[in-house]
């Protein structure tokens, strides 16, 4: 454990102070920033638990990361939806630039799938469609999202894995982390055409370098759902290259040929979302979230039933509650991504062949 981890939770003083916010607990750091579990108090014994995330000071010397930053700031500024992490504030003091969040008390989505593997304990069918569910209602809004003059920003979060989900106690779901989320006016973006997320939830259009929407972020709720599912990567490997190498050409499974309680009504919501086209893939979240519920409401699950799974699976991860804060960013608990993704691509690329890589006619 972390010695300044290990002094928060003993109870002894705070760790620091960043303006208003009393650092209490130290989660980690990566190569962009370290973080901390935070207090807030106000006036009339106001007080609030939150997420402090402040950038390392080599970055704030980046212009690249600045512009990165603030992209990601305006975003999480217009977000306010129940399925989506709340951003509290943003600043800089004495040079230091950090992100205030919420803080939410529950175990990531990833950190519970590696456990529960490891007991061979599965996710119960409709919870994991409820998850799903409750997934694609947070992509909905986020793909709505419209800016201040209240024209559509075409939001992509282009990161959708079960270390970005946070599942909380009381049966619900929040998406975090959106550090590489494009829109319409991201100047990072349109500088660099750089691959970006994770490789084992990219959709193929992504790693091909074609045009893309909103539906990439479907493909990669595909991909998780099947994971939940299954219990078991999806297009996991070794290395980076491996794992591209199977979203462009693994045959893909239904869920219920490794686990056949998954009825044909699952399979098939998973199997779309997994289309390596985008046009055959659903065309909003909207749509997916539509056909989840449906099933969801079919499976008679309650919310008290999913508030149960969470609280008596907890004990399993034998560590304190993880919170929103260890999953921000490329955190020490979660390998980094490589550095050198355009040698990688170029790598793919030699080894697929012209054939995969070649653009499809519009």
């Amino acid at each position: 454990m972390n010695p300044a981890e290990s002094t928060a939770s003993a109870g002894a003083r705070p760790l620091g102070q960043l303006g208003r916010y009393r650092l209490i607990k130290y989660l980690g750091v990566g190569g962009q920033a370290e973080v901390f579990k935070a207090n807030y108090s106000g006036p009339g014994g106001f007080e609030r638990t939150v997420v402090v995330k402040r950038i390392l000071p080599a970055n704030c010397e980046d212009p690249e990361f600045l512009r990165m930053f603030a992209a990601e700031a305006r975003i999480l500024g217009l977000l306010h939806h129940p399925n989506v992490v709340q951003a509290y504030d943003v600043g800089e003091i004495e040079g230091a630039l950090f992100l205030v969040l919420e803080y939410v008390d529950g175990p990531p989505l990833g950190r519970l799938m590696r456990v529960l593997r490891s007991a061979a304990r599965p996710i119960p069918v409709a919870i994991a469609a409820y998850f799903a569910r409750e997934l694609c209602r947070a992509l909905d809004y986020v793909h709505g999202l419209r800016g201040s003059d209240g024209e559509p920003l075409n939001v992509i979060h282009r990161d959708v894995t079960p270390s970005n989900i946070v599942l909380t106690m009381t049966g619900s779901l929040k998406l975090l982390d959106f550090g590489i989320a494009k829109y319409v006016s991201s100047e990072v973006e349109t500088r660099h055409r750089t691959l970006k997320g994770k490789p084992a939830y990219l959709a193929p259009e992504a790693i091909e370098g074609r045009p893309f929407d909103a539906r990439l972020d479907l493909f990669s709720v595909g991909v998780v759902l099947h994971e939940m599912l299954c219990l078991a990567p999806l297009f996991g490997a070794d290395h980076d290259l491996a794992s591209l190498h199977k979203v462009l050409t693994l045959p893909i499974a239904p869920p219920s040929r490794a686990r056949p309680d998954v009825p044909p009504a699952l399979d098939a919501i998973v199997m779309k979302a997994l289309q390596r086209d985008p046009a055959d893939r659903y065309a909003s979240a909207a749509l997916m979230a539509r056909d989840l519920d449906e099933f969801v409401v079919a499976s008679r699950l309650r919310v008290d039933d999913v508030v149960h799974f969470v609280r008596e699976v907890e004990p399993l991860l034998n560590a304190p509650r993880a919170s929103l804060a260890s999953l921000l960013g490329t955190m020490a608990t979660e390998p980094a991504t490589p550095p050198s993704r355009p040698a990688l691509m170029q790598r793919l690329r030699m080894s697929l062949g012209r054939l995969v890589f070649r653009r499809r006619p519009a």
